[in-house]
């Protein structure tokens, strides 16, 4: 305490003046002795504000010192005499006791004057004094380190601009900052922030604070500049201001444009990838793109996101599907490969090769899948794997029918000269005869695999072969209790083909469509022009054919009949390959089965 009492003492003695001024900067006294030491009178002083005199680089320093009522430590700045010089002067404030509001009362200015002995030492922006042991000290620290701030900076008042410093001046891009002081911020403002800009000073005039928000700006050579602004409210030359930093984020800017059309261009790579790519998380679809939804044969999207995986994979393939999963999941494996059968919507089946790969999905593990559909090679492939068997069978067929036909002539001719004497076992020899008819039969089916004939094309009007072939087999028919129906639409129903050959094709369709009717049933032939191709149908109304069955269809050798050889349909899709002919069956158990074969016309 009476440490204090003599720290007083000692800086009442050193006091020059005495003053005392508003909440607002005005004076409202000071000492008699103002001309001794400013060259004013008191009376000319008092009523004025200190602002009018203070320098303009210690202003924002002065109205800071004042702002804050922590006043601890002095305040030096710069005062301008009558003669228009500057003296350095030291103040210290202490606040009049009064019953007013704190925005009303009065501070005492305590004024020492520096010696004339102190020297104002410019170095750069900078100013400094030498005290009398010669060591530099800066009187105007708060000032120069606003100046010096790194970045950029400013005050205004209702968007006018009062005080800049360096990096604002070069951010801007302007010689000084005279060249900024008293312009409106809208003029370098992009004119779609005017509003909200025009908000923010409005709140922050009344005193309220503002948060972060970005912007653009204009640099006076017309140049954008991406920015962030920080603002909030102060008090300068005794009003509300407001306080403004800014950030450039220009870089930042320009990087996440790049990284926006990096993604974009991702997006639009997966987007139209000829292959399904697809994320899977929790064995669920989650992301799929346009080529997997026409893969699947889903109508949009919702149709597949959120749905299992395995419900539409082949059951085959579940257990190993899983397995890859895990390997993939828990990091024990960086990719998988695999094929696959899946189920589309129309529950056609697809075969598909499926590379995995580790992803997340909102921060899980997730499975990222590139779906390729190799279901053309799986069926070139199966194509290539027949047209093996057929040419095998060819081959064999060739063998065994020079093989057995010479030893079969013998016999048969044997068998004849032994007939006229053997009258009373003509039974025996008309089973015996039939039974080498057909193995004649066979011989010639199979040396017709091996060498098929020459295919001689006439023009047939496709109604009286189709009428023939019915004829000839309508006694079979009534026989099994079936009936043949013929549909014919238009009247010009002809095509380029061998006659020979076409009945063949269409007596083996009509005998098995018979055949597969226990019970009988009808037998419809429809025939009739469809665009460039002659359409012909037959339909039964048997059991229909299983799947396992369907995929056999056409194998040498496969037959479902008791005493059949499995050449009849081979022989029959051969033929109508070579004339160009396609078949399409469609079947469904317990409904019946329909070949529709399709000749083109031009």
């Amino acid at each position: 305490m009476k440490q204090d009492l003599e720290t007083s003492k000692q800086l009442v003695e050193k006091i020059d003046l005495y003053a005392v001024i508003t909440a607002s900067g005005r004076f409202s006294y000071i000492s008699s002795n103002s001309k001794e030491f400013l060259g004013y009178e008191p009376s000319f002083i008092v009523g004025s504000y200190i602002k009018d005199y203070v320098h303009k680089e210690d202003l924002f320093l002065v109205e800071s010192y004042f702002y804050n009522e922590h006043h601890l430590y002095p305040c030096n700045f710069r005062f301008q005499k009558r003669d228009q010089s500057y003296i350095w002067i030291e103040i210290y404030v202490d606040f009049i006791k009064s019953t007013v509001v704190q925005q009303d009362r009065e501070m005492i200015l305590k004024i020492i004057v520096c010696p004339p002995e102190t020297q104002l030492i410019h170095k750069g922006e900078e100013v400094y004094t030498l005290d009398k042991e010669n060591h530099l000290s800066c009187v105007n620290d708060a000032a120069h380190l606003l100046e010096e701030l790194p970045s950029p900076m400013f005050i205004s008042k209702e968007g006018k601009i009062l005080f800049v410093n360096k990096s604002m001046v070069l951010l801007l891009g302007v010689k000084s900052n005279e060249d900024l002081i008293g312009r409106m911020t809208y003029e370098f403002i992009a004119e779609e922030f005017h509003d909200i800009v025009k908000n923010r000073i409005s709140r922050m005039q009344q005193g309220g604070f503002v948060g972060l928000i970005e912007q653009t700006w204009i640099r006076v050579d017309g140049t954008p500049l991406h920015l962030e602004v920080k603002a909030t409210p102060t008090i300068f030359q005794g009003e509300y201001a407001e306080m403004v930093l800014l950030i450039d984020i220009s870089s930042r800017k320009k990087f996440q444009k790049i990284l926006q059309k990096s993604r974009e261009r991702y997006q639009r790579l997966i987007q139209n990838s000829l292959d399904t790519i697809a994320v899977i998380h929790c064995e669920k679809w989650v992301f799929i793109n346009e080529s997997g939804v026409k893969l699947f044969q889903a109508n949009d999207y919702p149709d597949m996101l959120g749905k299992n995986i395995y419900q539409y994979l082949h059951p085959d393939d579940h257990q190993h599907t899983k397995e890859m999963m895990a390997n993939i999941i828990h990091g024990k494996t960086e990719n998988e490969v695999r094929t696959q059968s899946w189920f589309t919507f129309h529950e056609k089946t697809i075969y598909t090769e499926m590379v995995c790969i580790p992803t997340t999905y909102f921060g899980e593990p997730a499975v990222q899948v590139i779906l390729r559909d190799i279901s053309d090679r799986k069926r070139a492939e199966e194509l290539m794997i027949r047209s093996e068997k057929l040419s095998v069978a060819g081959q064999l067929a060739a063998g065994i029918a020079h093989e057995i036909r010479n030893p079969l002539t013998a016999i048969k001719g044997f068998l004849q000269l032994m007939q006229p004497d053997q009258k009373k076992k003509k039974q025996y020899f008309d089973i015996v005869f039939s039974e080498l008819s057909r193995i004649e039969l066979i011989l010639s089916e199979l040396l017709l695999l091996a060498k098929p004939q020459q295919t001689v094309a006439q023009s047939i009007d496709m109604k009286v072969l189709l009428h023939d072939v019915s004829t000839l087999l309508e006694t079979q028919a009534n026989l099994n209790n079936v009936v043949i129906e013929q549909e014919f639409a238009g009247s010009e129903l002809w095509l380029d083909c061998d006659p020979n050959q076409m009945k063949q094709v269409f007596i083996n369709l009509i005998k098995n469509a018979i055949d597969s009717m226990k019970s009988g049933g009808t037998v419809k032939i429809v025939c009739r022009k469809q665009r460039d191709c002659l359409l012909i149908q037959v339909a039964d109304e048997g059991e229909g054919i299983s799947k396992e069955i369907l995929k056999k269809i056409g194998e040498p050798f496969f037959t479902t009949k008791e005493k059949g050889t499995g050449l009849g349909l081979m022989i029959t899709f051969k033929i109508i390959e070579n004339h160009k002919g396609t078949v399409k069956i469609d079947t469904e158990k317990g409904k019946g089965t329909t070949f529709t074969i399709c000749f083109p016309t031009t």
